[in-house]
């Protein structure tokens, strides 16, 4: 009787180096299921391609991201400035005089028309409440900004996709500079105003952002976790020209992220980028519009992840309150801090109004490290295990933050 021995050859992967909670893949993509979503861009777009990879523990992943750029029924944004289609309004107001009010998505019909006014780099979706109210025309390039008109009572949700698209599907690599894999960066900007004009939210630290795919990755040793944070600041961002082994990494989205109801508390806070970092200073799309992104009483701010330059699909939420910003309700005055200096704890003796729109209080030492937090008022805070120094506290709410010093003897 003869004996049959069979060979099975198995395509092995060794990621001993990495202990995070995302997939990992490596190299890039070889199925492309969309070789352009936007072919009609006449200023030189890059390809907006749309692939799939399969990681190492066999999940499938969309490369840069799942988004809703085909989906008809996904409303595109209104243009702020567009050069793709010959939209370059040179202010706001003549953009908005294009619109005839056909833009405006209704949440609630009682509700006050809010117009939020964006720059993306690249590729948003916007939802409010849930809704879905507005997305971008261009994925890639060229850069363009938007306008975005809703109907909603306060408090409402913002939920944000963001996407920072890639030409070496599944490494986050794109041709710059002469290099075939550099790792481009993200960033967006957005101001929101109700319909006395006035500036009701705006991009900053008060957002929340967690990261979905980072990428590219050289190393796997040099990504990290802690808590929900997906770290990569030491990763290398070295241009080069062979990238085809470099790594993936990818996290789930959780199911109801555009909800009001999804708990983000956890979430890390968003991370704020100068507009030289982001690089937007000869871009017209930002720069006709500098009177609303950069408002000199109430300026916004570039947000993304903690890697603006590995991290291409950003999750960024924000609520905003029944507060209005212009309704200085937490202010110095509505906000006593004592014993100042302490030894062993300190008192929080908040005004009744505003003790509900208490999002967070904390403590931080002078190197910027965190001492205390808590996600509610709290009234009496131990010092105990604190040494003695100088340390600032601050107290948030959904659109506001005041910050007192405090010193501890």
């Amino acid at each position: 009787m003869k004996k049959i021995v069979l060979f099975l050859l198995f395509t092995t992967y060794s990621f001993a180096q990495y202990t995070g909670t995302g997939s990992v893949t490596q190299g890039l993509a070889t199925n492309i299921t969309t070789t352009n979503l936007y072919s009609t861009c006449s200023v030189g777009s890059r390809v907006a391609a749309v692939g799939t990879i399969t990681a190492s523990d066999n999940t499938t992943w969309t490369v840069p991201a799942v988004t809703n750029f085909a989906n008809a029924s996904f409303p595109f944004a209104s243009d702020l400035n567009n050069g793709c289609n010959g939209n370059t309004y040179a202010t706001s107001t003549a953009a908005l005089s294009a619109l005839n009010g056909s833009d405006i998505v209704t949440i609630d019909a009682s509700g006050e028309v809010i117009t939020a006014y964006i720059f993306a780099d690249n590729y948003f979706e916007m939802y409010i409440n849930g809704i879905p109210v507005g997305k971008d025309k261009v994925p890639f390039t060229e850069f363009n900004s938007s306008i975005v008109r809703f109907k909603v009572n306060k408090p409402f949700t913002i939920a944000m996709l963001l996407v920072d698209w890639e030409e070496r599907l599944g490494v986050g690599a794109e041709t710059n500079g002469g290099f075939t894999y550099h790792a481009g960066d993200g960033g967006i900007v957005a101001v929101f105003k109700d319909a006395s004009n006035t500036i009701i939210a705006k991009t900053d630290t008060s957002w929340k952002a967690q990261t979905f795919y980072t990428a590219p990755i050289m190393n796997l040793s040099c990504a990290t976790e802690s808590g929900t944070s997906r770290l990569s600041t030491t990763c290398s961002t070295a241009d080069s020209n062979s990238g085809t082994t470099y790594y993936g990494l990818h996290w789930a989205r959780p199911a109801n992220w555009t909800t009001a109801s999804f708990n983000d508390s956890t979430w890390p806070s968003a991370t704020t980028y100068t507009n030289t970092v982001i690089g937007v200073d000869n871009k017209p799309s930002y720069t006709n519009f500098i009177n609303i992104f950069d408002d000199a009483s109430n300026d916004a701010q570039f947000i993304w992840s903690k890697n603006v330059v590995l991290d291409n699909e950003v999750i960024v939420r924000k609520t905003v309150s029944n507060l209005s910003v212009n309704q200085t309700l937490l202010n110095e005055s509505k906000i006593i801090l004592y014993p100042n200096p302490t030894k062993n704890e300190i008192h929080l003796d908040i005004d009744e109004t505003i003790r509900n729109e208490i999002k967070k209080i904390s403590i931080y030492n002078l190197l910027g490290e965190l001492v205390f937090s808590s996600n509610k008022y709290v009234q009496t805070i131990p010092l105990t295990n604190i040494s003695s120094g100088m340390y600032l506290v601050k107290i948030s709410t959904s659109e506001l933050e005041i910050s007192k010093k405090l010193i501890v003897e």
